[in-house]
């Protein structure tokens, strides 16, 4: 198939991998403001609307009073405040439905008119990790409704990183049919050295989540030691596991965070003459990442603060994670096919002239 014909699905691909970033954010937004428990039930076509009178409003604050999150930590909330928090996790749920039409329609479309050979399977796919990961944030929402306070830092990490597995298929699949990569020299090692660089960007992404589902950056709001130490004395011999213990997951990430900015830095070196922008993008952004993260860190403890430096931290890790999957799709070795050319006599001549 021409790219020409497969270009419009690449573009709606990135548009759905722009579209994946803002729920990203809105999730994040919704997990520092704690909102995500004000929303007791899973109605995933009711749900689109909101209560719309005091009577709806007063029967949603009703069974939010009656979860351990508002009993034990929330009992001051007045309505007016709880329509604030109703409101962050209503427009993270509508967004991602909104997100499920953004992509079944145009698939739909696509689909009639041919545009998809070789790649239904594919979009088959996508579509079923959205609705798996729209299926484990009421998994995640449930963890929360019964025992916790909060909800399962475990499986808010899982449902932030299938996000991110489907951010980052769908830049991957998108960039390949806007800007089919052509043929090049193979570069092995440094298509290897890019995958080891994500994958310790998705270690580095998962014990993020686990921070924030833990508020990690509270118990050591200092940089850049740990409350004086370098190495904590309480992350050993507790007994837990180091994904359990704030304090323990606090150094991990901090831990992380310096071996993979100095791992992007040599990465950037080596990739010097095989790479253009993408290797700048990842080597700044690596660094303002690590910079964001201790100014959150910082300002933790400041009422209002974590909130914007938590959501850009958590934009900059996604933006770093999209400019290594760019890298990593421009060291590739081709895997569109381009155009067949017609063969007739003046190719035939052209290519003996060629050979000769």
């Amino acid at each position: 198939m021409s790219a020409a014909r497969v270009r419009p699905v690449g573009l709606w691909l990135l548009a759905v991998a722009a579209a994946v970033v803002v729920q990203v954010l809105l999730g994040g937004v919704t997990r520092l403001t704690d909102s995500g428990l004000s929303i007791t039930e899973w109605k995933p076509i009711l749900g689109v609307v909101p209560p719309t009178d005091d009577a709806g409003w007063a029967e949603a604050f009703a069974k939010y009073q009656q979860i351990p999150q508002f009993q034990r930590l929330k009992s001051h909330l007045t309505l007016e405040e709880f329509k604030f928090i109703y409101f962050w996790e209503w427009f993270h749920r509508l967004w991602g439905r909104l997100l499920g039409f953004f992509f079944a329609v145009p698939l739909v479309v696509f689909w009639r008119q041919r545009r998809l050979d070789g790649l239904k399977g594919k979009l088959l796919g996508l579509l079923a990790l959205g609705a798996a990961q729209g299926v484990m944030g009421w998994v995640m929402v449930a963890s929360g409704l019964q025992e916790l306070v909060y909800v399962s830092h475990l499986r808010l990490a899982a449902h932030f990183m299938l996000a991110a597995v489907l951010l980052a298929a769908l830049v991957w699949l998108g960039l390949g049919l806007v800007a089919p990569p052509r043929a090049q020299a193979q570069h092995v090692r440094l298509l290897h050295f890019t995958g080891v660089l994500l994958g310790a960007l998705a270690l580095q992404l998962t014990w993020g989540a686990f921070m924030a589902g833990l508020k990690a950056a509270l118990v050591a709001p200092t940089w850049p030691t740990i409350n004086g130490q370098w190495v904590p004395t309480g992350i050993f011999g507790g007994g837990g596991w180091w994904w359990d213990d704030p304090l323990a997951v606090h150094f991990v990430h901090r831990t992380l965070a310096y071996l993979l900015a100095l791992g992007v830095a040599a990465w950037w070196w080596v990739t010097r003459r095989a790479l253009g922008a993408s290797r700048h993008a990842a080597l700044g952004l690596v660094l303002l990442q690590v910079t964001l993260g201790a100014l959150a860190t910082l300002q933790s403890v400041l009422a209002g603060r974590l909130l914007w430096w938590g959501v850009a931290h958590q934009l900059v890790g996604l933006s770093l994670m999209v400019a290594l999957v760019v890298a990593l799709r421009e060291l590739a070795p081709s895997v569109v096919p381009a155009p067949s050319t017609p063969v007739g006599p003046a190719t035939s001549r052209a290519q003996a002239t060629a050979a000769q």
